[in-house]
């Protein structure tokens, strides 16, 4: 799947572009898997996770004008871009859903085997590390998609992998300046996609 810049991808969902959601949903439930797994939820509750926040965004429309600390039970609040980043909105969506899910949890657990709920500051140290691992998936993924195979191949095995020059070129039948102006290329290539998926 090609993934579409971010922007133009949460406008064609405010849209309600079926094939856009579709592709949302696929493009930010690994994050949210992610984050459930890093903060110990069981794979049903990662799944529970996963179909509450998108449950979220779906019902409540957030891809309007949203205001995180302020919002009525009975309003519909979209997410708007002048009032910050996306991903601090989805990280806070994330993150309540699952302080719910270990809420649940506790409530069906004997004492003495409770968990505690990690700390604010934990989930914001945590959210950095999975929100950048998350740009980088995307921005491979996209940047597969817009160079020759054999080209990324090379990057992958060369820069990704860490194998030795001689191996890629054996491999790919490739010279060794080739293998490394597909690595130049590549990353060049990588730092202007990351930078259009990252918000400004």
């Amino acid at each position: 799947m090609a993934f579409t810049t971010r922007k133009s991808l949460l406008v064609k969902v405010r849209d309600q572009d079926e094939v856009s959601w579709h592709e949302f949903y696929a493009t930010y439930k690994p994050l949210i898997l992610l984050c459930g797994r890093d903060r110990g939820l069981s794979a049903d509750e990662n799944d529970e996770l996963v179909q509450q926040v998108m449950a979220e965004i779906f019902r409540k429309d957030i891809l309007a004008n949203y205001n995180p600390d302020q919002v009525p039970d009975n309003i519909v609040f979209q997410y708007d871009p002048a009032r910050g980043r996306f991903r601090h909105f989805l990280k806070k969506i994330i993150r309540n859903h699952a302080i719910r899910i270990y809420h649940k949890r506790r409530n069906d657990l004997p004492l003495d085997e409770m968990v505690d709920v990690p700390m604010d500051r934990d989930w914001d140290r945590a959210w950095e590390d999975e929100w950048q691992q998350h740009v980088l998936t995307m921005a491979l993924e996209e940047l597969k998609g817009r160079i020759q195979p054999e080209t990324f191949v090379a990057f992958e095995m060369y820069a990704l992998q860490n194998r030795p020059v001689r191996e890629v070129t054996e491999f790919l039948g490739l010279s060794v300046s080739s293998v490394y102006t597909a690595k130049n290329r590549c990353i060049a290539k990588l730092k202007e996609i990351i930078e259009d998926l990252e918000e400004k």
